[in-house]
């Protein structure tokens, strides 16, 4: 490939990136942020999966409208079961930490492993969802099961998020444009791999 071609495609990616974020953010913000978020990040997905899949020519704002419309009250039903899990997790930490004994600082460790085990199934549920047909139980059920199953994946995607955050901690003005979509696009991609050989081994 022509170094020209390289550059050309290198700046197509980062327009694409830019649009997706930028959308991310409007429709986050239009659904008042709280109940925006969840379908935001899910239509942010779709594409990404569809890009991740090779797919590039369709018509990227109708189908974010489209995706964050449809799944709006889904993804915010479950959305709400996470916050109820942190939440309760993080009620617990808070009254471990006041509680000065030897006993509080080992359950203090284990609920801090629980919340980063929830976490990493709450990362796992945005790919899963817009990968798989299922109900909202099933989807919920399967994030963990995914995060619990999937050691290498989890490995690959933290890696990538520690490359991510040293690249903004060197260069701040990335994360206005690029702080949903390009971890995003990175877990899909190591994810979609991961679905693709579940579903052939099934």
């Amino acid at each position: 490939m022509k170094l020209g071609d390289v550059l050309l495609n290198s700046c197509e990616w980062i327009w694409r990136f830019m649009i997706l974020n930028f959308l991310w953010v409007v429709f986050m913000i239009g659904g008042g942020v709280v109940f925006g978020i969840m379908p935001s990040t899910i239509a942010t997905f779709y594409i990404l999966r569809k890009w991740v899949q090779g797919e590039f020519d369709f018509n990227i704002l109708k189908t974010f409208k489209d995706v964050y419309k449809n799944e709006f009250i889904n993804t915010n039903k479950c959305g709400l079961v996470f916050f109820a899990i942190f939440a309760f997790l993080a009620f617990d930490l808070n009254i471990l930490f006041k509680i000065e004994a030897m006993y509080s600082t080992v359950l203090y460790i284990l609920v801090m492993a629980v919340l980063f085990f929830v976490s990493m199934a709450f990362v796992y549920f945005f790919p899963a969802y817009v990968h798989f047909k299922s109900s909202n139980k099933e989807y919920i059920k399967n994030s963990f099961v995914l995060a619990l199953s999937s050691p290498f994946q989890t490995i690959l995607i933290l890696i990538g998020f520690g490359l991510l955050y040293y690249m903004v901690q060197s260069n701040g003005g990335l994360l206005m444009f690029f702080c949903m979509v390009i971890p995003g696009y990175w877990v899909m991609h190591v994810l979609y791999k991961r679905f693709l050989q579940l579903q052939r081994s099934m």
